[in-house]
């Protein structure tokens, strides 16, 4: 990879705290949260996003099973 001064980097998404850029003539991609910054080719850019999808998608099914598990402990404790 070139020094970061020569890089034409483009913000592919952004918020607070957190932004996506990408190189295309380095083909890499940057990620950045905070003060940590993380280069990854874009086929480890593509490996680690699937990797993050499956996670939130298995952070939302124990959610739902949490909350359907205190609905029932509520309807069992009605008299």
């Amino acid at each position: 990879m070139k020094p970061a001064n020569a890089c034409k980097r483009v913000v592919l998404a952004g918020n607070d705290g957190c932004r996506i850029l990408f190189c295309e003539e380095c083909n890499v991609a940057e990620v950045e949260v905070g003060a940590l910054s993380l280069r990854l080719d874009v086929q480890a850019f593509n490996t680690l996003s699937e990797l993050l999808q499956e996670a939130a998608s298995k952070v939302a099914i124990f959610n739902a099973a949490k909350a359907q598990n205190e609905v029932i402990s509520g309807v069992r404790n009605v008299h």
